[in-house]
């Protein structure tokens, strides 16, 4: 089980398919501050949003399960945790003030971008190291 994990997250077919999700995540979150696309789609946004979910929880499943017997390593790689975390922020329910804020939260998972794309983790390595 753990060397099929390991070969799934290593598969450039599986970076690709979550930096899509991520982009598609994006552009619903976008839609969704759209009052007249939001009221016209609303369910269809939850259940996308959900769907979406779902698979970012099994991505970071089988990414702990590649480095079984020894979890902690999942967590030792900065950008795995900034993804947990952002994954967990989703899945608490939010009502009233705080739906504004849980709709942000989410756009974060955009910056997930940065640990998928080699190039892009580069600039954003570089631009924070050359911050006084």
């Amino acid at each position: 089980m753990q060397e099929l994990c390991q070969r799934v997250v290593s598969s450039r077919y599986f970076d690709f398919s979550i930096v899509t999700l991520i982009l598609l995540n994006a552009v619903i979150i976008g839609l969704e501050t759209s009052a007249s696309i939001f009221g016209s789609y609303h369910e269809w946004f939850i259940i996308a949003n959900r769907l979406i979910l779902c698979v970012f929880i099994v991505e970071a499943l089988l990414k702990i399960t590649a480095v079984w017997p020894t979890p902690g390593r999942y967590f030792k790689n900065g950008w795995n945790v900034f993804d947990f975390s952002i994954v967990m922020l989703s899945l608490i329910p939010a009502t009233g003030e705080f739906a504004m804020v849980a709709r942000l939260l989410r756009l974060l998972r955009v910056l997930r971008l940065i640990s998928t794309i080699p190039e892009l983790r580069l600039i954003v390595s570089t631009l924070i190291r050359s911050l006084p």
